[in-house]
């Protein structure tokens, strides 16, 4: 009778975050010597859960052999030659079995690909998978925008930024797109986003702050769209209504207080928007709104600060 016989893997796998830099990630697993690939593949998986599923390459002892799939909980070869342990590429003491991380990028569509015969080179199949991507995520964001009723911005604040001239594109619970026509300027896609606790804005130059909570957003977010649209600056508002700490680092502008024992915070690129994010600060959207209704003929201002940092 055969006695059982076992095969000892190094196992091993990308970070997927700074964060899970701090553990090595490196294990000995111990498998049958018959049993299916299949099964193997399966024991071995990442040990890691990433938000939204991941997608791996899995390699041995160097040599790409599988897609793994956190949906599936295993990995499935592309080539059909593999079906055994004894059929995977040989190598000088224990095999190494390692987990190479592609992201997000759909294990299906992936496994689909390579099997195929598309190469696997992962800058052309990334570049390949994007559009794909986009339209999916596109899809999710207007599915999630009619099956769900809560919206990221209240209606005070939506009726303010069409009053300014925004048009909404898409609005969810954790997402409002729409689209702003700057003075003198084109219109420009822009982005408020709810990320944890904090509430992120994009213009077309980037990233411009982040706020807790959304509320205290919602007439800063205001500010910036009456400033494009008009012209005019910080100096549209009065001096700030209440009082807030301020503290700088190299890159950053930190806005705080503390309202019945919650603290408000605000992370702002330089002074001028810790300034002009104080000014709204205890002011209504419909307030802020009115301070930039007049349009004047020069520009200056939001124009002024997207101008310098395109």
């Amino acid at each position: 009778m055969r006695h059982d016989q076992r095969v000892r893997i190094v196992v091993d796998r990308d970070s997927v975050a700074m964060g899970d830099d701090v553990e090595p990630h490196r294990r000995i697993v111990e498998v049958p010597d018959d049993a299916p690939l299949e099964e193997v593949l399966r024991r071995t998986a990442p040990d890691v859960s990433v938000s939204g599923g991941s997608t791996w390459i899995t390699t041995w002892n160097g040599v790409p052999v599988a897609v793994h799939s956190s949906r599936w909980g295993t990995g499935r070869v592309w080539d059909e030659r593999y079906r055994t342990l004894a059929d995977l590429p040989p190598g000088e003491g224990t095999p190494v079995l390692f987990h190479r991380y592609w992201a997000q990028v759909d294990a299906d569509w992936l496994l689909e690909r390579l099997r195929a015969g598309e190469p696997l080179d992962r800058g052309t199949l990334e570049r390949q998978w994007a559009p794909l991507a986009e339209q999916r995520r596109e899809h999710a964001l207007r599915e999630r925008e009619r099956t769900h009723p809560g919206r990221l911005l209240d209606t005070a604040t939506v009726a303010a930024l069409t009053a300014l001239g925004a048009r909404v594109e898409v609005h969810t619970d954790r997402v409002c797109r729409f689209t702003v026509e700057p003075a003198g300027g084109p219109g420009a896609a822009w982005r408020a986003e709810l990320h944890d606790t904090m509430t992120l804005v994009w213009t077309p130059a980037g990233r411009c702050g982040s706020v807790r909570p959304t509320a205290l957003a919602q007439p800063w977010l205001v500010a910036l769209v009456g400033a494009a649209v008009s012209g005019r600056g910080a100096d549209a508002l009065p001096a700030p209504a209440v009082a807030s700490d301020v503290r700088r680092s190299p890159s950053l502008w930190t806005v705080t207080r503390t309202v019945d024992g919650r603290q408000e915070l605000a992370q702002l690129p330089d002074e001028e928007h810790a300034q002009w994010f104080r000014r709204t600060l205890g002011r209504s959207v419909q307030e802020v709104a009115a301070a930039y209704a007049d349009v004047p003929e020069r520009p200056r201002g939001l124009g002024r600060w997207l101008r310098r940092r395109r």
